[in-house]
């Protein structure tokens, strides 16, 4: 009983586990001879840590806007989780062979298409010394399908690195964007709808 008594409180063990405060000499004599206080410590260690680590995580949006959605409702066993859906790639001006007398350095900006079952997705792609550009429009093969105010998502290995939404025609820009290789996505209410990866290179 005298034992468990002088077990160290976990407060002061957090706050050593945190570095919040230096670890006292009889601190640390009692947690040298007491297991209970050496597995608590280290827990709380792991513990700090992990929330380190944690933070440094981004998760996409689309799984932060599903679990709004599930938290708000009374009844979340009714949610219908989004489904991610892979758009075709239609055409792209890049397979087409240069117009004669354009040269590969003076290539004109790609133009690529993109289709699903409900929407049909252009793009226009200009990459400069200024930053890439991406200009886009959405049309629904469905009148039910309402492409004004779409949330339009740009991310580089799970990190968000431009946002737009779409206007009264489904027309969206992000621009000023680095180089370097994206995925495009449209989040729709039931569906997001993914791009194949997008390159905004020279």
């Amino acid at each position: 009983m005298g034992q468990k008594e002088n077990h160290i409180e976990l407060p002061a063990l957090r706050d050593f586990a945190c570095s919040v405060v230096s670890m006292d000499a009889k601190s640390k004599n009692h947690i040298e001879i007491c297991g209970q206080c050496q597995s608590n410590l280290k827990w709380l260690q792991w513990l700090a840590d992990f929330g380190v680590r944690e933070r440094s995580y981004e998760p996409p949006a689309w799984v932060t806007a599903n679990a709004g959605k599930v938290f708000r409702l009374k009844k979340p066993g009714f949610v219908t989780v989004a489904k991610e859906i892979i758009a075709n790639l239609v055409y792209d001006s890049f397979n087409e062979p240069l117009p004669a007398g354009v040269r590969q350095q003076a290539r004109p900006p790609r133009q690529t298409l993109y289709s699903t079952d409900k929407l049909q997705l252009d793009l226009k792609i200009d990459v400069s010394d200024e930053g890439g550009l991406i200009i886009g429009q959405i049309i629904a093969y469905d009148i039910a399908v309402n492409t004004t105010g779409l949330r339009i998502e740009l991310t580089e290995s799970g990190h968000l690195i431009g946002k737009s939404s779409t206007n009264a025609l489904g027309e969206f820009i992000l621009q000023g964007l680095p180089k370097g290789h994206y995925e495009l996505q449209v989040v729709l209410p039931d569906t997001l709808v993914k791009l194949p990866p997008l390159s905004l290179d020279s």
